[in-house]
Protein backbone atom coordinates (compact mmCIF):
# COMPACT_ATOMS: atom_id res chain seq x y z
CA UNK A 1 0.00 0.00 0.00
CA UNK A 2 2.91 2.68 0.66
CA UNK A 3 4.52 1.53 -2.25
CA UNK A 4 0.92 2.38 -4.46
CA UNK A 5 0.62 5.47 -2.72
CA UNK A 6 3.97 6.85 -3.43
CA UNK A 7 3.60 5.93 -7.09
CA UNK A 8 0.20 7.93 -6.71
CA UNK A 9 2.29 11.03 -5.25
CA UNK A 10 4.96 10.90 -8.02
CA UNK A 11 2.67 10.61 -11.01
CA UNK A 12 0.63 13.59 -9.46
CA UNK A 13 -2.44 12.15 -9.07
CA UNK A 14 -4.61 13.66 -6.17
CA UNK A 15 -7.35 12.20 -4.24
CA UNK A 16 -10.53 14.24 -4.55
CA UNK A 17 -12.43 15.37 -1.45
CA UNK A 18 -16.63 14.83 -1.55
CA UNK A 19 -19.47 15.99 -0.18
CA UNK A 20 -22.21 13.82 0.99
CA UNK A 21 -25.97 14.33 -0.25
CA UNK A 22 -29.30 13.43 0.70
CA UNK A 23 -29.46 9.46 -0.29
CA UNK A 24 -25.99 9.26 0.53
CA UNK A 25 -24.64 10.17 -2.87
CA UNK A 26 -21.52 11.73 -2.71
CA UNK A 27 -20.42 14.08 -5.04
CA UNK A 28 -16.47 14.74 -5.60
CA UNK A 29 -15.62 18.38 -4.71
CA UNK A 30 -11.86 18.12 -6.49
CA UNK A 31 -10.68 20.38 -4.03
CA UNK A 32 -10.60 21.09 0.02
CA UNK A 33 -13.93 22.84 0.98
CA UNK A 34 -13.40 26.54 1.67
CA UNK A 35 -14.39 27.58 5.28
CA UNK A 36 -16.85 30.66 5.33
CA UNK A 37 -15.13 32.55 7.99
CA UNK A 38 -11.42 32.33 7.22
CA UNK A 39 -9.98 35.30 5.93
CA UNK A 40 -8.95 33.74 2.42
CA UNK A 41 -12.80 32.43 1.97
CA UNK A 42 -12.87 34.91 -0.75
CA UNK A 43 -9.34 33.98 -2.37
CA UNK A 44 -10.11 30.24 -1.60
CA UNK A 45 -13.84 30.26 -3.91
CA UNK A 46 -12.12 31.87 -6.66
CA UNK A 47 -9.58 29.72 -7.21
CA UNK A 48 -12.41 26.71 -6.68
CA UNK A 49 -14.54 28.44 -8.91
CA UNK A 50 -12.47 28.50 -11.86
CA UNK A 51 -11.38 24.82 -11.07
CA UNK A 52 -14.69 24.12 -10.87
CA UNK A 53 -15.62 25.68 -14.15
CA UNK A 54 -13.51 23.74 -15.84
CA UNK A 55 -14.48 20.57 -14.52
CA UNK A 56 -18.03 21.55 -15.41
CA UNK A 57 -17.08 22.33 -19.00
CA UNK A 58 -15.77 19.05 -19.90
CA UNK A 59 -17.97 16.37 -18.03
CA UNK A 60 -20.44 18.24 -16.07
CA UNK A 61 -21.56 16.17 -12.63
CA UNK A 62 -23.69 13.28 -12.79
CA UNK A 63 -24.32 13.39 -9.60
CA UNK A 64 -25.96 16.86 -8.92
CA UNK A 65 -27.74 16.62 -12.45
CA UNK A 66 -25.02 18.90 -13.82
CA UNK A 67 -24.80 19.04 -17.73
CA UNK A 68 -21.63 20.52 -19.20
CA UNK A 69 -21.67 24.01 -19.30
CA UNK A 70 -19.93 24.20 -22.74
CA UNK A 71 -22.03 24.22 -24.96
CA UNK A 72 -24.54 25.25 -22.22
CA UNK A 73 -28.13 23.81 -23.91
CA UNK A 74 -31.38 25.37 -23.50
CA UNK A 75 -34.43 23.82 -24.65
CA UNK A 76 -36.72 27.25 -24.75
CA UNK A 77 -36.35 30.26 -23.99
CA UNK A 78 -39.49 33.26 -24.19
CA UNK A 79 -38.96 36.42 -23.42
CA UNK A 80 -41.32 39.16 -23.92
CA UNK A 81 -39.45 43.10 -24.24
CA UNK A 82 -40.95 46.48 -24.18
CA UNK A 83 -38.07 49.37 -24.73
CA UNK A 84 -38.10 52.41 -26.69
CA UNK A 85 -36.84 50.68 -29.91
CA UNK A 86 -37.23 46.66 -29.17
CA UNK A 87 -41.32 45.39 -28.83
CA UNK A 88 -42.37 42.19 -28.95
CA UNK A 89 -42.43 38.22 -27.66
CA UNK A 90 -39.26 36.27 -28.59
CA UNK A 91 -39.25 32.25 -28.54
CA UNK A 92 -35.90 30.88 -28.61
CA UNK A 93 -35.33 26.69 -29.21
CA UNK A 94 -32.60 24.60 -29.17
CA UNK A 95 -30.51 26.99 -28.08
CA UNK A 96 -26.80 26.37 -27.57
CA UNK A 97 -24.14 28.93 -26.25
CA UNK A 98 -20.28 27.95 -26.47
CA UNK A 99 -17.25 30.06 -24.70
CA UNK A 100 -17.84 29.38 -21.19
CA UNK A 101 -14.74 27.23 -20.72
CA UNK A 102 -12.69 30.05 -20.89
CA UNK A 103 -14.36 32.11 -18.40
CA UNK A 104 -11.76 33.27 -15.50
CA UNK A 105 -12.83 34.23 -12.42
CA UNK A 106 -11.28 37.84 -11.64
CA UNK A 107 -12.38 38.48 -8.12
CA UNK A 108 -15.16 37.39 -5.38
CA UNK A 109 -17.13 38.94 -2.59
CA UNK A 110 -18.78 37.45 -0.31
CA UNK A 111 -21.27 37.93 2.99
CA UNK A 112 -21.54 34.69 4.94
CA UNK A 113 -21.48 36.00 8.47
CA UNK A 114 -24.85 36.43 8.89
CA UNK A 115 -26.75 33.07 9.29
CA UNK A 116 -30.25 34.22 7.88
CA UNK A 117 -28.77 35.95 4.58
CA UNK A 118 -25.88 34.46 2.14
CA UNK A 119 -24.54 37.34 -0.68
CA UNK A 120 -21.39 36.52 -2.91
CA UNK A 121 -20.64 38.47 -5.84
CA UNK A 122 -18.53 37.08 -8.24
CA UNK A 123 -16.37 39.13 -11.41
CA UNK A 124 -15.93 37.19 -14.77
CA UNK A 125 -13.98 37.54 -18.39
CA UNK A 126 -15.29 35.42 -21.58
CA UNK A 127 -13.09 36.53 -24.08
CA UNK A 128 -15.99 35.04 -26.81
CA UNK A 129 -19.01 33.73 -26.24
CA UNK A 130 -21.41 32.38 -29.33
CA UNK A 131 -25.28 31.77 -28.96
CA UNK A 132 -27.27 29.84 -32.12
CA UNK A 133 -30.35 28.33 -32.13
CA UNK A 134 -34.09 29.11 -33.68
CA UNK A 135 -35.62 31.95 -32.89
CA UNK A 136 -39.20 33.66 -33.39
CA UNK A 137 -39.91 37.25 -32.84
CA UNK A 138 -43.56 38.97 -33.20
CA UNK A 139 -42.77 42.70 -32.42
CA UNK A 140 -40.52 44.96 -33.97
CA UNK A 141 -36.76 46.46 -34.25
CA UNK A 142 -37.23 50.48 -34.37
CA UNK A 143 -38.91 51.28 -36.85
CA UNK A 144 -38.78 47.44 -38.62
CA UNK A 145 -41.86 44.76 -37.85
CA UNK A 146 -40.64 41.74 -36.95
CA UNK A 147 -42.51 38.85 -37.58
CA UNK A 148 -40.36 36.01 -38.37
CA UNK A 149 -38.88 32.76 -37.75
CA UNK A 150 -35.73 31.38 -38.58
CA UNK A 151 -31.72 30.48 -37.12
CA UNK A 152 -29.99 32.74 -35.42
CA UNK A 153 -26.35 33.17 -34.05
CA UNK A 154 -25.50 35.79 -32.02
CA UNK A 155 -21.06 36.41 -31.37
CA UNK A 156 -20.02 38.31 -28.15
CA UNK A 157 -16.30 39.20 -27.55
CA UNK A 158 -15.06 40.91 -24.79
CA UNK A 159 -17.27 39.80 -21.98
CA UNK A 160 -17.10 40.99 -18.84
CA UNK A 161 -19.64 40.94 -16.16
CA UNK A 162 -19.89 40.90 -12.16
CA UNK A 163 -22.88 37.12 -10.68
CA UNK A 164 -24.70 38.57 -7.60
CA UNK A 165 -25.87 35.59 -5.78
CA UNK A 166 -28.43 36.21 -2.35
CA UNK A 167 -29.47 33.61 -0.82
CA UNK A 168 -31.44 32.46 2.59
CA UNK A 169 -31.49 29.25 4.51
CA UNK A 170 -34.08 26.60 4.12
CA UNK A 171 -34.06 22.87 6.37
CA UNK A 172 -35.09 20.26 4.33
CA UNK A 173 -35.32 16.44 6.71
CA UNK A 174 -33.17 18.47 9.37
CA UNK A 175 -30.58 19.51 7.66
CA UNK A 176 -29.37 23.33 6.81
CA UNK A 177 -29.27 24.00 2.59
CA UNK A 178 -28.68 27.44 1.50
CA UNK A 179 -31.23 28.12 -1.55
CA UNK A 180 -30.07 30.78 -4.07
CA UNK A 181 -33.07 33.65 -4.55
CA UNK A 182 -31.95 35.82 -6.55
CA UNK A 183 -28.75 35.38 -9.38
CA UNK A 184 -28.32 39.09 -11.46
CA UNK A 185 -26.12 39.74 -14.21
CA UNK A 186 -25.92 42.92 -17.10
CA UNK A 187 -22.41 41.73 -18.99
CA UNK A 188 -20.69 44.91 -20.75
CA UNK A 189 -19.66 43.31 -24.34
CA UNK A 190 -16.89 44.40 -26.16
CA UNK A 191 -18.04 44.10 -29.93
CA UNK A 192 -21.25 42.03 -30.76
CA UNK A 193 -22.39 40.59 -34.10
CA UNK A 194 -25.90 39.28 -34.95
CA UNK A 195 -27.22 36.68 -37.79
CA UNK A 196 -30.64 36.24 -38.81
CA UNK A 197 -32.50 34.64 -40.98
CA UNK A 198 -35.90 35.28 -41.86
CA UNK A 199 -36.60 38.69 -39.65
CA UNK A 200 -39.16 39.83 -41.76
CA UNK A 201 -41.13 37.36 -42.76
CA UNK A 202 -40.64 36.03 -46.60
CA UNK A 203 -39.05 39.38 -47.82
CA UNK A 204 -35.19 38.79 -47.61
CA UNK A 205 -34.70 42.57 -48.60
CA UNK A 206 -36.10 44.27 -45.88
CA UNK A 207 -34.65 41.48 -43.40
CA UNK A 208 -31.06 41.85 -44.60
CA UNK A 209 -32.40 45.86 -43.96
CA UNK A 210 -33.59 44.70 -40.97
CA UNK A 211 -30.25 43.14 -39.92
CA UNK A 212 -27.62 45.89 -40.67
CA UNK A 213 -29.43 48.20 -38.63
CA UNK A 214 -28.88 45.48 -35.45
CA UNK A 215 -25.76 45.54 -36.18
CA UNK A 216 -24.77 48.94 -36.99
CA UNK A 217 -26.74 49.97 -33.62
CA UNK A 218 -26.17 46.75 -31.27
CA UNK A 219 -24.49 49.06 -28.05
CA UNK A 220 -28.34 50.85 -27.97
CA UNK A 221 -30.11 47.68 -28.63
CA UNK A 222 -28.42 45.82 -25.77
CA UNK A 223 -28.63 48.10 -23.14
CA UNK A 224 -32.54 48.81 -24.00
CA UNK A 225 -32.79 44.74 -24.02
CA UNK A 226 -30.12 44.11 -20.57
CA UNK A 227 -32.87 44.77 -17.76
CA UNK A 228 -35.30 42.01 -19.79
CA UNK A 229 -32.56 39.64 -20.65
CA UNK A 230 -31.41 39.76 -17.02
CA UNK A 231 -34.77 38.12 -15.75
CA UNK A 232 -34.08 35.42 -17.96
CA UNK A 233 -30.23 35.54 -17.00
CA UNK A 234 -31.85 34.50 -13.40
CA UNK A 235 -33.70 32.00 -13.87
CA UNK A 236 -31.67 30.05 -15.98
CA UNK A 237 -28.50 30.71 -13.84
CA UNK A 238 -30.72 30.04 -10.32
CA UNK A 239 -31.82 26.77 -11.46
CA UNK A 240 -28.30 25.49 -12.00
CA UNK A 241 -26.74 27.34 -9.26
CA UNK A 242 -29.32 25.56 -6.68
CA UNK A 243 -28.73 21.92 -8.18
CA UNK A 244 -25.64 22.33 -5.85
CA UNK A 245 -26.67 24.74 -2.88
CA UNK A 246 -30.01 22.86 -2.20
CA UNK A 247 -28.42 19.17 -2.64
CA UNK A 248 -25.12 19.55 -0.84
CA UNK A 249 -25.97 21.08 3.03
CA UNK A 250 -24.62 24.46 4.06
CA UNK A 251 -21.91 23.51 6.70
CA UNK A 252 -20.65 20.82 4.28
CA UNK A 253 -20.31 23.53 1.00
CA UNK A 254 -18.96 25.86 3.12
CA UNK A 255 -18.21 24.78 6.46
CA UNK A 256 -16.95 27.07 9.15
CA UNK A 257 -13.36 27.16 10.63
CA UNK A 258 -12.29 24.61 13.29
CA UNK A 259 -11.46 26.22 16.12
CA UNK A 260 -8.69 25.22 17.58
CA UNK A 261 -9.09 23.20 21.19
CA UNK A 262 -7.25 24.74 24.33
CA UNK A 263 -4.89 22.67 25.66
Amino acid sequence: MKRVLALLTILGINFVHSATIKGGIEVPTYLEPCQRNSPEFNKCIRNALQLLMGKLSKTGIPELELETLDPLKIAELIMTYDGGDIAGKVTLLDTYTRGFSAVKIIDVRSKTDDPNFFGMEIDFYVPRVVTNGIYKMDGRIAKFPINGKGIYNITATEVTGTWNLIGSPVTKDGEKFMRIDRLSVRPEVGNLKVHASNLINDNPELSQVALAFVNRFWKVLYQEMLPYAEESFDKILRQLVNKVFLKIPYDQLFPPAQTPSVV
